[in-house]
C-alpha cells in the first residue's frame, strides 16, 4: 500500500534535481500509451512500425516492463527502478532494470541504469523530538533506488504497538497520495485519541492517563483483571503490579492481542472502574490491615 506513496515522494525529489523541461522526465502512471509516446518523442528513429513491434513482443514474450522514472536530458539518458530495500524488492529491482536494460539495447535505444540522481531521505511523521518517522532512500545499484521506513524514539516500542503505528503511518500517506505535495505527519492528534495507538504513548512516556496519578496503576491491572475474569499466573501477576506493562508483557502473561488492544481501547473505562475500587470499602479494609501489620 505504501509503494505507490514512496514513489510519489522520491519522484517529487527526482524531479526538482533536473533544472529541465517537465516533458524530459517520464513517470510511471500504468499507462502504456504515454510511455510508447514518450520513447518515440525523444527517439526519433522509434517511430512507425518500431513502437508496434516493441509492444506485441513484449506483451507476447512477457517482456513488458516500464519503469518507475526514465529521464532523456543533454547530460542524462536513463531508467530508475524503485522497490522496498528488502531481499524481495532488491531482487525484483534487478530483474527488472536487466530485463529493460536489454529490451532498450534491442531496440537501440539509450537508456541504462542511471546513476546521477542521489536519493535524499524524506521526514514523513513526527512528535516533538520524541518519535521521528523517515522514508530513508539510497541507489542500490545503478538504476535501482529502494527504500525503507526507519522509526527513532527515545523509548523501546512493543512488536504490536509497532504494527499499530505503522498501519496508521501508511493510511495518512496514502490520504495524500496524488495531491502533488506532501507533509509529515502530526502523530500528536493521534495519541491524542482513544484508540490503539495510544499503547505506544503509554510505552514511550507521552502521555499519562488522567486517572494514572490520581488513582494508581495496581487498581487499573485489578480493574483488567475483574473486567476480563482473568484467572491464574496472569490475574496474579497483574493484581501486583503497581506500574504500566508493555503489550510485549502482557501478551508473555498469556493475553490474547486482540484483549490488549480491548484493554487500550477501554482504558478510560477500565480508569473509572480502578477508581471505584480504590474507593470501595473492602479497599479501606484492605489498606487499614496493611498498616496494621507494619506493610
Amino acid at each position: 500500500m505504501f509503494g505507490g506513496v514512496a514513489e510519489d515522494i522520491i519522484f517529487a525529489d527526482f524531479a526538482s534535481r533536473y533544472v529541465t523541461l517537465a516533458t524530459d522526465v517520464f513517470q510511471d502512471s500504468h499507462n502504456p500509451a504515454a510511455y510508447l509516446y514518450f520513447l518515440a518523442r525523444k527517439n526519433p528513429h522509434f517511430t512507425q512500425a518500431l513502437p508496434t513491434d516493441y509492444f506485441a513482443r513484449v506483451s507476447t514474450e512477457k517482456l513488458m516492463r516500464v519503469p518507475d522514472f526514465l529521464v532523456h536530458t543533454a547530460s542524462e539518458r536513463a531508467l530508475y527502478e524503485v522497490k522496498p530495500d528488502s531481499a524481495s524488492g532488491m531482487a525484483a529491482g534487478v530483474q527488472k532494470v536487466g530485463t529493460l536494460q536489454a529490451v532498450y539495447g534491442f531496440y537501440r535505444l539509450p537508456y541504462r541504469g542511471g546513476t546521477m540522481f542521489t536519493p535524499r531521505d524524506h521526514n514523513v511523521a513526527n512528535f516533538g523530538t520524541t518519535l521521528r518517522v523517515t522514508l530513508r532512500v539510497r541507489r542500490a545499484a545503478p538504476g535501482l533506488i529502494v527504500y525503507k521506513l526507519c522509526l527513532d524514539s527515545d523509548g523501546v516500542i512493543e512488536a504490536a504497538t509497532l504494527a499499530v503505528l505503522l498501519r496508521y503511518l501508511v493510511q495518512q500517506n496514502n490520504a495524500q497520495k496524488g495531491s502533488g505535495r506532501f507533509r509529515p505527519i502530526d502523530l500528536a492528534p493521534a495519541f491524542g485519541r482513544n484508540q490503539p495507538l495510544e499503547a505506544l504513548a503509554r510505552t514511550l512516556g507521552i502521555v499519562v492517563a488522567a486517572g494514572g496519578a490520581a488513582v494508581g496503576w495496581e487498581y487499573f491491572w485489578r480493574a483488567v483483571v475483574a473486567r476480563f475474569a482473568l484467572r491464574g499466573a496472569a490475574a496474579a501477576t497483574l493484581a501486583a503490579a503497581d506500574g504500566p506493562l508493555p503489550v510485549g508483557d502482557l501478551i508473555a502473561l498469556g493475553l490474547t492481542l486482540w484483549t490488549v488492544v480491548d484493554i487500550i481501547r477501554l482504558s478510560d473505562e477500565l480508569w473509572q472502574d480502578a477508581a471505584q475500587i480504590k474507593a470501595s470499602p473492602s479497599h479501606f479494609g484492605t489498606e487499614r490491615r496493611k498498616q496494621r501489620e507494619g506493610k
